[in-house]
């Protein structure tokens, strides 16, 4: 796990206010919710968080205000947190000093180490001591950062982990059960179940990528035939085709896309402009659980990206796994395997 450094609390000692710069101030719930997101990278358990919505609940204000004493402490004590927390107070303790350490939280503290308020005659709170929530306020656009970064991080391992996913199903595919290597499977399996990292994920990859080259290499034409006829790998060749092409430079006319997917461009009819237009095949790309191999496709460029998906739409009632099938598509096109012409073929009639 990612250690975060240089979360001193010297950070959330800030003279700023929280209201008023910047677009400091947020809403005390907003503040918890980000927190949650980078939960994991901050290194805070469950109980951490339960006790920081307790903190925040005793607030009688939406927004973590610095003006105010009551709009960011809060002087609730040690039983009073442990009760609504539903935790003893030795973990109350225990995980406010976590909090500290990390500059999520400052204490304000009393003489006698108490926290209180003192209260006008109007019953409102003109001095307090106890716990400041203004760090979560000072360093939002801090945590903001970290969230994306988490869940930039997050979504490479899911790609990697479905790459990894849908090689092994490829070796196994073209391997007797008698020739699976069980050590490269059982380290598969064991890899997968958890929480790998980065480098395992590709380690792994590499390895199953090594024994399925080896593969190709061996028997060339039986890797050919044992993709399902459906696929239509064995139509076109990309040897029929001399002049070389990136993905990006590939243009088909509107015509031919109409002819090609027509599920497709019913879908897609309405869409007011570019953008919509592709917020709607990220939905119809989720709703065919194609996971993080949409990224990949979607790295092929835009004419790939719509010809695939259009593809799979066609022959969604005979493809039983979406993703694993994009992503051999996916696969087949970039290492020029299967030529993009392919695809603009019509599903062969039952």
């Amino acid at each position: 796990m990612r250690t975060i450094q240089g979360m001193a609390p010297a950070g959330a000692r800030s003279s700023r206010k929280a209201t008023g710069q910047g677009g400091i101030a947020q809403n005390k719930w907003q503040l918890l919710k980000t927190i949650e997101d980078i939960r994991e990278p901050l290194g805070l358990k469950g109980t951490s968080i339960s006790l920081l919505r307790a903190m925040i609940s005793f607030l009688r204000v939406d927004q973590v205000d610095a003006t105010r004493d009551d709009g960011h402490i809060c002087f609730a004590s040690n039983a009073s947190l442990a009760k609504r927390a539903h935790v003893s107070i030795q973990t109350v303790e225990r995980h406010i000093a976590k909090l500290v350490s990390l500059g999520l939280l400052t204490r304000r503290s009393s003489g006698n180490g108490k926290r209180w308020a003192r209260r006008d005659r109007h019953g409102s709170i003109v001095l307090a001591t106890g716990l400041s929530l203004l760090p979560l306020a000072e360093r939002y656009p801090e945590f903001m950062r970290m969230a994306q970064g988490h869940q930039d991080h997050q979504n490479e391992l899911g790609r990697l982990r479905d790459m990894c996913s849908a090689a092994l199903s490829n070796l196994k595919a073209h391997l007797m059960p008698a020739n699976w290597d069980e050590s490269l499977l059982s380290k598969a399996r064991n890899l997968l179940r958890r929480q790998p990292d980065k480098q395992a994920l590709s380690d792994l990859l590499d390895e199953i990528t090594v024994e399925i080259s080896k593969i190709t290499c061996a028997e060339p034409d039986d890797l050919r035939g044992a993709a399902p006829e459906i696929e239509g790998h064995k139509e076109t060749s990309k040897t029929q085709y001399v002049k070389e092409e990136t993905s990006f430079q590939i243009e088909v006319g509107q015509n031919q896309m109409e002819r090609a997917y027509p599920r497709l461009c019913t879908e897609l009819r309405f869409a007011k402009n570019q953008e919509d237009c592709r917020r709607l095949m990220d939905e119809l790309a989720g709703h065919l659980n194609l996971g993080n191999t949409w990224f990949s496709i979607k790295d092929l460029g835009p004419a790939l990206s719509f010809m695939i998906l259009g593809y799979l739409l066609e022959r969604t009632e005979t493809i039983n796994n979406h993703r694993g099938y994009a992503f051999k598509l996916c696969q087949d096109l970039s290492n020029k395997s299967l030529d993009w012409r392919t695809l603009l073929k019509k599903p062969r009639s039952k």
